[in-house]
């Protein structure tokens, strides 16, 4: 959350230093994008490269928060292992690798494989760590001086507070109509009790807008059937709860425009993608105050690291991401999905985010003129709180009015296009077929994350006992690297290898 910095407090000086890097970069990006320089692998499907990032829960044998996130840091010394906001998360970065071959299943086997290692060793601090979108245990107390002692994150938890100037209000109703949870509060913690698999795909500068809006397209459809978050404190809110927590949790728009209010900072965005990925960073330094205005004066501006620290506090879920490696290059980070159930349901859902994003892409600025972007939000929304209950607006090539559909027919009737899509990217027949089989199963049998832990925490009791109950019952499932719709259902049989809460 938010780039590296020195600093937790910053000047006047500070800011407008800042403000002047920042659009010196802009200008300085419009050029790589002109001058071609960010279209070295233009037309060539195995220059594309796939990237992940899995945010982890840290909690002790019961089930519960467990701050230790420093600890198990120092005993594992491991680069790829980062620090989070709060003391009970951390996020792993996979490896990167290239989009052709088996590319889902070596990320599945390396979830599967970090997990483990990654419980062996949270077990010396007797602890264990979990891949869900929202821990269900979780109490209000829990966020109570949770932060991870970082510059950085006292600076963000500062600036936030500072431009909305009144407490976070946190307002969620359950999506079937029983839930609720509301109350206010003072500090960001809240914004970690959301973990998320996010993904990096890799792109040419000149293919960016069509790859972005398709990916923003076919982003609710993959968000409908991948729910795991469906609890927080005890109610049953979304199907995605984590989609409604993280933006209110760190809205910086207080109540100070009672005509207008400026855009959230977590957004699914302001409108379709018009030529290039600079109009998104161009709108993100004109809308959005700076928060870490932390300048290096150590490196150049064509590293562009200013401008790249104030799109990491610009939390887009679907986002670009310059990167200086390799002589520059773009990439869309997706960042709507949760953490989980397991490696093979993650790579399941993201091979056909992006098989789906692929085959829709020749024909994407026919489709985005036939849904308004404000049906594309509203789409995103209908699916957090509904999944695959939800009704989104879709469009037709032969349209004559928008219309509604189920998203779990839509998700079907596109199945074998993003197995075509995957195939066209160089992906080996037999996986992109494996992972669309997943996806089918997943619809067929309805079962998803948060409707395997919904179902198992009110059948076990609807307690905090039962929320214990249930989670290690889901950790041995993890354990075994099973798809979710394949997993029994919680009240039915005890936990896996004689695990107990």
């Amino acid at each position: 959350m938010g780039g590296s910095t020195q600093h937790s407090d910053y000047d006047d000086e500070h800011y407008l230093a800042f403000a002047h890097r920042v659009r010196t970069q802009l200008a300085l990006l419009a050029g790589k994008l002109k001058s071609g320089a960010l279209d070295r692998d233009a037309g060539n499907p195995a220059a594309i490269r796939l990237g992940a990032e899995l945010e982890l829960y840290l909690t002790d044998q019961h089930f519960r928060p467990l701050g230790e996130n420093r600890a198990l840091l120092a005993q594992l010394d491991d680069p790829r292992l980062q620090l989070e906001l709060n003391r009970f998360n951390l996020e792993y970065n996979l490896d990167p690798l290239p989009l052709a071959g088996a590319p889902f299943s070596a990320l599945a086997d390396a979830v599967n494989a970090r997990l483990a290692h990654l419980n062996d060793a949270a077990r010396h601090l007797g602890g264990r760590v979990l891949a869900v979108g929202i821990l269900p245990t979780l109490q209000r107390g829990d966020f109570d001086d949770c932060m991870t002692d970082e510059p950085r994150y006292h600076a963000l938890a500062r600036g936030l507070r500072a431009i909305r100037g009144e407490p976070f209000q946190i307002h969620i109703d359950g999506a079937d109509g029983n839930g609720l949870v509301d109350f206010c509060s003072d500090d960001v913690s809240l914004e970690g009790a959301n973990t998320s698999w996010q993904l990096h795909l890799r792109v040419a500068a000149r293919d960016f807008a069509d790859w972005y809006n398709a990916i923003q397209l076919v982003t609710p459809l993959a968000l409908g059937m991948a729910g795991n978050s469906p609890l927080l404190f005890g109610q049953h809110l979304w199907e995605e709860t984590r989609i409604a927590l993280f933006r209110q949790s760190i809205d910086s728009r207080g109540s100070r425009h009672p005509r207008w209010r400026p855009p959230a900072r977590v957004a699914f965005g302001e409108g379709w993608l018009r030529d290039s990925a600079w109009e998104l960073f161009a709108s993100a330094v004109a809308l959005y105050p700076p928060i870490l205005p932390e300048c290096r004066t150590d490196l150049p501006d064509s590293a562009l690291h200013e401008l790249r620290l104030h799109m990491g506090t610009v939390w887009l879920w679907n986002r670009p991401v310059f990167d200086p490696a390799d002589g520059g290059h773009l990439r869309i980070e997706m960042r709507a999905l949760p953490a989980g159930p397991t490696g093979a349901d993650m790579a399941a859902t993201s091979a056909f985010l992006i098989g789906a994003a692929n085959s829709l892409r020749p024909r994407i600025r026919e489709l985005i003129t036939a849904l308004p972007f404000r049906y594309a939000e509203y789409n995103f929304v209908e699916a957090a709180r509904q999944g695959l209950d939800a009704r989104i607006i879709w469009p037709c090539p032969t349209q004559i009015e928008l219309f509604d559909r189920r998203l779990g027919d839509i998700i079907t009737e596109l199945l074998p296009a993003a197995e075509a899509g995957l195939v066209a990217m160089g992906v080996d027949t037999t996986e992109a077929q494996h992972h669309c089989e997943l996806v089918r199963a997943r619809l067929e049998s309805g079962q998803t994350g948060s409707r395997w832990l919904r179902a198992g925490f009110h059948a076990l009791g609807g307690d905090d006992q039962a929320a214990s109950e249930v989670l290690a019952r889901y950790a041995a499932h993890q354990a075994g690297g099973a798809p979710v719709h394949t997993w029994a259902r919680a009240s039915e049989s005890p936990p896996i290898s004689g695990q107990q809460p």
